[in-house]
C-alpha cells in the first residue's frame, strides 16, 4: 500500500491524548461490570441545573435549530461580555470581541491557529493540560516547556517565564487555576510578566476555564485585567467546569478585535457555530440563578478538604495545596513504577482511574493527577485503595 495510510506531516509530533487512554479503558471495565472510581475525569459529576436545561429545551421547541452567526447568538455574546466586566474587570464589545466556541478546547485551538506561524515558540509552564502543546504543533509552532517547582506549589513565577523568552517567542500560555496542579497565578506575577512583554509582539493566552473554582481566601485574577496586558491577551472561558455543562460544548474566546477577527476567520472554516438552541441554555446559566454554581463549588471545597485530610501524615503521595480547580497533583517515590505503568496497574488491579504525569508534559514520570470531581465517598474509597496499593509496592521496591 506504500504510504497510502500515512498521516499529514503536521501530525508527526502530535501525541494521542493520554487522558483518553485511561478514560476509554475505565469505560471498558465498567461495561464489563466493574465499579471504577473515576479520578481521571476532568468534569463535574453534577447534573446541569434545571433552569439551564429548560431554556435550551424551550429554544429547541421554538425552532432555534438553524445556524447562528459565526460569532454566536447576540444574547449569549452580551451575557459573556457582561460576565467578564462584572467578574473579571475587563470590558469587551459583544459585537466583535467575543466568539462563542465549541467548548474552551476550540477557543484554544482558534487562538493558536490564528496567531502562531511555523517555527514560532509558545512558552508553556508545566505540568500543564496537554492540548496547548499539541495545538501549537498543529500550527507548526514549537512549545517551550517551563518546569514549575513542586516545592513552591507549582506556582507560576514571572522570572521563570521571562527566562524562557527568545526572539522567536510569539505567545505565553497561562492557565489559572491550573490543570493539573490547581495552582492559582498571583496578580503580582502577571504584572511582572506584563512589564516584560511591553514593547514586544508576544501574546498571552489566558485559560480561565476553572476561574470560579477557587477555595479558602484565594482570588482569581484574569490576566487581561492587568494594565498593559489587555491588548495582547486572548481570554478562554466556558461553562463546562462551573456549570456542569461539559457535554454541551460551549465556551468563549474574548480579546481585542484586532486578534479576535482572525480567530473568527479560522472558525468559519471549522465548526461554523455551536448548536444554536444550546446557546440559549448558556444565556440562562450566565444570567439566571447562580446558586447551583455556588453550591457546586462548596461541594468541591468539601471534597478537596477531605482529600487533603486523607493524604495528610503519609509520604506515599506528596501533594501541594491546590487552591483551585478540582485536581490534586501527586508525586511519588521514583523507585516505584513509572506513572504510565502505575496508572494502568491502579486501574486494572484496584479499579481506580488516574491520569499519568507524562500526559502533562516532560519530566512528570513519577506523578499522577487525581480529580476529586466525584462523590465524597468515592474520594475516600479511591484514595484508600491507592494508598493501600502503594504501601504494598513500597517494600518490594526498596528490596
Amino acid at each position: 500500500m506504500g504510504d497510502v495510510w500515512a498521516p499529514s506531516k503536521r501530525l508527526t509530533d502530535v501525541a494521542p491524548s493520554g487522558i483518553r487512554v485511561i478514560f476509554d479503558r475505565a469505560a471498558a471495565l465498567e461495561n464489563a461490570g466493574h465499579r471504577v472510581v473515576h479520578f481521571e475525569i476532568g468534569r463535574p459529576d453534577f447534573d446541569t441545573p434545571r433552569h439551564v436545561k429548560d431554556a435550551a429545551a424551550d429554544a429547541l421547541a421554538a425552532g432555534h435549530v438553524h445556524y447562528s452567526s459565526n460569532w454566536g447568538i447576540p444574547p449569549l455574546r452580551e451575557a459573556i461580555a457582561q460576565k467578564l466586566a462584572h467578574d473579571n474587570a475587563v470590558r469587551y464589545s459583544p459585537d466583535d470581541e467575543v466568539i462563542v466556541t465549541v467548548g474552551a478546547n476550540e477557543a484554544v485551538l482558534l487562538a493558536i491557529l490564528a496567531t502562531i506561524d511555523p517555527g514560532e515558540e509558545v512558552v508553556i509552564p508545566t505540568p500543564t493540560w496537554p492540548h496547548y502543546a499539541e495545538c501549537v504543533r498543529l500550527a507548526g509552532g514549537h512549545p517551550v516547556f517551563v518546569p514549575l517547582d513542586p516545592t513552591d506549589g507549582y506556582a507560576l513565577r514571572a522570572e521563570a517565564v521571562v527566562a524562557a523568552l527568545t526572539p522567536r517567542t510569539r505567545m505565553v500560555v497561562v492557565c489559572s487555576p491550573n490543570n493539573p496542579t490547581g495552582a492559582v497565578v498571583a496578580a503580582e506575577d502577571l504584572t511582572t510578566i506584563a512589564k516584560r512583554l511591553s514593547g514586544t509582539r508576544i501574546l498571552l493566552l489566558a485559560d480561565d476555564i476553572y476561574e470560579s473554582l477557587v477555595y479558602d481566601d484565594v482570588r482569581h485574577t484574569c490576566a487581561a485585567s492587568i494594565p498593559d496586558l489587555r491588548d495582547r491577551t486572548l481570554v478562554v472561558g466556558g461553562l463546562a467546569k462551573s456549570w456542569a455543562m461539559d457535554g454541551w460544548r460551549l465556551g468563549w474566546l474574548a480579546g481585542p478585535r484586532e486578534l479576535v477577527r482572525w480567530a473568527l476567520r479560522v472558525r468559519q472554516y471549522t465548526t461554523v457555530c455551536p448548536p444554536t438552541f444550546l446557546q440559549y441554555g448558556a444565556v440562562a446559566a450566565l444570567r439566571g440563578d447562580q446558586e447551583p454554581r455556588l453550591a457546586m463549588r462548596r461541594e468541591f471545597g468539601q471534597r478537596r478538604a477531605a482529600a487533603l485530610r486523607r493524604l495528610a501524615g503519609q509520604d506515599l503521595l506528596r501533594v501541594t495545596r491546590a487552591d483551585g480547580a478540582f485536581y490534586l497533583y501527586a508525586r511519588y517515590d521514583p523507585h516505584l513504577p513509572p506513572a504510565q505503568q502505575l496508572a494502568l496497574d491502579l486501574l486494572e488491579r484496584q479499579h481506580v482511574a488516574v491520569v499519568p504525569g507524562p500526559s502533562f508534559g516532560p519530566g512528570q514520570d513519577h506523578a499522577i493527577r487525581i480529580a476529586y470531581s466525584c462523590s465524597l465517598s468515592d474520594v475516600e474509597e479511591g484514595l484508600t485503595r491507592m494508598l493501600n496499593y502503594l504501601s504494598d509496592l513500597a517494600p518490594a521496591s526498596a528490596a
